[in-house]
């Protein structure tokens, strides 16, 4: 059986421009995506999204033709088109973006620490996972991140429901249940001192995480 392996990369949020001078790197029906987020900073971290995926599909697929092919299934996992073995999983928080990719159906999840609103835990998280932030209130968002990653990895997304992955941070990071009758294992990995994400594998196989130096967004445009 071959070890799950994968590769992490992380940039931070370019400033906010404008999304016709990346026809050469999007395909259309991406940018048609990216066009529809007013918020201009929301924009930028999707699109920086974007630019980091396709450096690294640069770096890992050298026979791809841009602009690249991105697509969304039914749930909203996105894909491309050509190279559908190729997983990638995309997270942003504050002005910090993440893509894990992997030849496995992979999730990732970013959460930069910030206020929680009262009662945020008791809508989403289960009995045992309110039990186990009372003990350890600084672990809200490593189990949020963890939840959302499953999600992520599986495909649905936040519409999937949090409340239907239960984890379990203690001793290590793993699923105390199947989701959707699917194990999957959970990774935690430190980008830097201050930044940390959740990873999410399908399967039993703790992965080998590699976090890569961050690329240059050279697909941006020069003046």
């Amino acid at each position: 059986m071959n070890q799950v392996s994968v590769s992490l990369y992380y940039t931070k949020v370019i400033a906010p421009c404008a999304l016709s001078q990346f026809a050469h790197t999007l395909c259309p029906e991406r940018l048609a995506v990216l066009s529809k987020i007013q918020h201009p900073h929301a924009q930028a971290c999707s699109l920086t999204g974007d630019l980091l995926l396709a450096e690294i599909v640069r770096a890992h697929i050298p026979q791809a033709v841009f602009p690249i092919v991105r697509k969304a299934d039914v749930n909203g996992k996105p894909y491309l088109a050509g190279f559908p073995d190729f997983h990638f999983s995309l997270s942003h928080s504050a002005d910090t973006v993440v893509c894990a990719v992997s030849t496995v159906p992979v999730g990732v999840d970013l959460e930069l620490p910030r206020p929680v609103r009262s009662g945020i835990a008791a809508r989403w998280f289960s009995v045992e996972e309110q039990r186990f932030l009372t003990e350890n209130p600084s672990a809200f968002f490593d189990l949020w991140m963890a939840k959302e990653a499953v999600l992520k990895e599986i495909g649905c997304g936040l519409c999937g429901g949090l409340k239907q992955v239960s984890v379990c941070l203690s001793p290590t990071p793993h699923l105390t249940a199947p989701v959707f009758d699917q194990w999957h294992t959970l990774s935690r990995a430190q980008l830097s001192s201050d930044i940390a994400v959740m990873i999410s594998t399908l399967g039993t196989d703790i992965p080998t995480i590699t976090i890569h130096p961050t690329p240059q967004l050279s697909f941006l445009p020069t003046y």
